[in-house]
């Protein structure tokens, strides 16, 4: 049985099928070209990531807009990835799931987590333990490298579509919705490419179409449109299925509509645009969930509290009164706590919030605008001259939590405030994602904010809570 390992008593082994092909198998050469593409780009992502649906082309091709994906959950805390693609090497009618041992890559092994994988399996009759497809299956195992940069300590569920039919599609949504409904530890990885043909003009019609559906959440209306696009000889996505599957699972949980974070082709990586060459398309996507204790804003209630903190910055630069504000709506006379954080150049320029609702949202955000732009005391008091390259973020907090279990904190969901004696610090959820740091590296640095020494969340008399944030940019 070719690429499998089986030993009496220990765990069956499923080795690389595509290493050396679709990526390198020298563990060194591997690991510097997936660091290349997750940390070369810059992703802002708001909420917890419960999906990702990403590319699983040769690394050359897909790799760098696949990065943009992997980069958004680096350094999250999942337990569990369950992969979803379809098969390109093995037919069969239902869906087979890998049921227990260890997958090997270059850069090491992770193990199935066999308990999930038989709650799946036990859905449905059409839901069966299978080995041998999994074997050759390149879309897959492309994944595994990525997750075994940007996450620690995390098991897997591979799954394959044989026939990525509604039937199977609605199956496979209900059994994995089933397993995971009351779990906030499972990321979902839907893997596929987009576009298969010969014409690049077609290629950029269907990929935009299939991002239209995908944001849309239209999970039946992607594998109609695939099946027109195989009428035509061509394909919208070899992996409409698992596509469908992640879409209607979210959809299911409650989460928000999808994040487009890259789309291209390899024509656009490689170049030869010409008509009657052959094209793959590439895209990457997040699926965030809102905790509902977060307050939920209008894009016209965010809009307007941007440009009161813009108009707000510019009197108070310029030494005028600040703007008489008004709320809009009866939400922004609510009290929550929240920071206005200005970057110059992507650099912080000031950062300065209430850390409980003591005030209407909207005038939070005006006084705590003024706070960021003259009064925080690690920079000097933005100029007249610097307006135009400000951009400015709101963070509006809920309540703080007080942390019993370190295990609680969620990076990426989480931010973090640590108390001890007189010393407080805080730092907000996306500042651990921008930086990918490990829940430890979190709680290390937030010490250090409030002036203390790494480790010390760890001593007796240390307080620790933790919130979550809706965060907005310009």
């Amino acid at each position: 049985m070719m690429g499998i390992i089986l030993i009496m008593g220990v765990s069956m082994v499923r080795k690389p099928a595509v290493a050396g092909q679709f990526y390198p198998s020298s563990p060194k050469t591997l690991l510097s070209m997936v660091k290349q593409f997750v940390d070369g780009v810059q992703v802002e992502v708001n909420g917890e990531i419960k999906a990702i649906i990403v590319p699983h082309a040769g690394y050359p091709y897909s790799g760098p807009t696949a990065g943009y994906a992997f980069r958004a959950i680096k350094g999250r805390d999942y337990s569990t990835v369950i992969l979803i693609g379809g098969s390109h090497r093995a037919y069969f009618e239902g869906i087979a799931v890998y049921p227990e041992g260890e997958w090997e890559t270059p850069l090491g092994t992770v193990e199935v987590d066999e308990e999930l994988a038989q709650k799946i399996i036990d859905y449905d009759p059409s839901i069966q333990p299978m080995i041998e497809p999994h074997l050759p299956e390149h879309s897959l195992e492309v994944e595994l490298p990525f997750l075994q940069y940007v996450l620690e300590d995390f098991r897997i569920v591979p799954v394959l579509l044989g026939r990525q039919d509604e039937r199977n599609v609605n199956i496979l949504t209900q059994a994995i919705y089933s397993a995971i409904k009351d779990r906030d530890d499972v990321l979902l990885l839907a893997s596929s490419d987009l576009y298969h043909g010969y014409s690049y003009t077609e290629a950029k019609k269907t990929d935009e179409r299939v991002n239209e559906l995908v944001i849309a959440q239209d999970a039946s209306g992607l594998m109609e449109f695939d099946e027109v696009m195989e009428g035509r000889g061509a394909c919208a996505a070899c992996g409409a299925g698992a596509i469908a599957v992640v879409l209607k699972v979210c959809k299911l949980l409650g989460c928000e509509p999808p994040e487009l974070l890259h789309l291209t082709t390899s024509a656009d990586v490689v170049g030869g645009k010409r008509e009657g060459e052959y094209v793959v398309g590439y895209g990457a996507w997040v699926i965030t969930w809102q905790d509902p204790e977060i307050p939920h804003l209008t894009e016209e209630e965010k809009k307007y509290l941007l440009k009161l903190a813009r108009e707000t910055i510019e009197h108070a630069v310029r030494g005028e009164a600040p703007p008489k504000a008004e709320p809009i709506t009866p939400r922004l006379e609510e009290s929550w706590g929240c920071f206005v954080t200005l970057t110059k150049h992507g650099e912080l320029r000031g950062c300065i919030g209430l850390i409980k609702g003591i005030k209407p949202l909207y005038l939070a955000v005006q006084d705590m605008a003024i706070a960021a732009a003259l009064r925080d005391p690690r920079f000097p008091p933005v100029s007249p001259s610097e307006l135009d390259e400000i951009e400015i973020e709101i963070s509006v907090l809920t309540p703080l939590k007080e942390v019993k279990d370190v295990e609680e904190i969620k990076v990426g969901r989480d931010g973090i405030y640590i108390e001890r004696g007189y010393h407080s610090g805080l730092l907000l959820p996306q500042v651990a994602t921008e930086y990918g740091w490990t829940r430890e590296e979190f709680l290390d640095h937030t010490c250090m904010k409030a002036g203390l020494f790494p480790g010390c969340w760890k001593e007796e008399g240390t307080k620790i809570y933790r919130f979550s944030a809706l965060i907005f940019s310009e």
